[in-house]
């Protein structure tokens, strides 16, 4: 699937298609993989509802926001050169693949499951990532539309990046989940991938690099990226007094 809209977007030299064909991609394996599991259980029912609810407001959010904008800077120097731009895709198969694994499997097993308490939590986590993902990403879009200015309004004074944080968490709660079903903890690769494809690979490393570009010389960001957490989403006023040695480490407020 993922190489058939390949084909499509390299040949038009378009990035109206990466995201859309991500995000539906998660939605059809999941219904897939719950059908011919041939289990119809609440539980397999909510571990898969959990994935398409995500994938189809992602792909919708995303699709419509790459044709308000036209196109994705991030293929800027790679759209067209076949094998940087192959990569990505094949990048984000492994993306597909990996994170979809935990549900994958726990629709493939015939093992009973009991809801329990670690099954509430971890639809807790979802619920809560998903909101937190949802209102940032609403609220910097909303920002856009009205500031060329960097967003640091809403969940945005909190974090600079609280829509990642937000993706974090609700896989995380869609791994537990899953683990609490019978699923085996090597299953958790996928959110190991998510974690380190957007911390140090194509997530906040290109988005940090990006603005500091673009608000180079600028003491208002300098100040905004000072006194703002990276990831975790935390008060101004707390932040500022945490020392440096732990927003670099336990805060993953390093640079890249």
């Amino acid at each position: 699937m993922q190489l058939s809209f390949f084909t499509i977007a390299y040949i038009r030299q378009i990035d109206k298609l990466t995201d859309l064909a991500g995000s539906a991609n998660f939605v059809i394996l999941a219904t897939a993989t719950l059908y011919l599991g041939e289990s119809y259980t609440l539980e397999r029912a909510v571990a898969s509802l959990m994935v398409i609810v995500w994938g189809l407001r992602l792909g919708s959010y995303l699709f419509y926001r790459i044709l308000v904008w036209g196109e994705d800077r991030r293929f800027d120097h790679i759209r067209q050169d076949f094998r940087k731009f192959l990569g990505f895709w094949a990048l984000q198969i492994m993306w597909v693949w990996l994170l979809s694994l935990p549900v994958t499997y726990f629709n493939s097993i015939s093992a009973q499951f009991s809801w329990s308490d670690l099954s509430t939590i971890a639809v807790s986590l979802f619920a809560l990532g998903f909101a937190i993902e949802s209102l940032a990403d609403y609220q910097k879009f909303r920002h856009k539309q009205f500031s060329s200015d960097w967003c640091q309004t809403g969940l945005w004074s909190l974090s600079r990046h609280p829509n990642y944080f937000g993706e974090i968490l609700l896989w995380s709660g869609i791994f537990t989940f899953c683990y609490g079903g019978g699923v085996p903890v090597w299953t958790v690769v996928g959110l190991v991938f998510l974690t380190v494809l957007l911390l140090f690979v194509s997530g906040i490393p290109f988005l940090e690099a990006s603005a500091s570009q673009k608000y180079s010389g600028r003491p208002e960001y300098a100040i905004y990226r000072r006194n703002t957490s990276l990831f975790f989403p935390l008060p101004v006023s707390l932040y500022k007094k945490i020392p440096n040695w732990i927003k670099a480490t336990l805060l993953l407020d390093f640079k890249r």
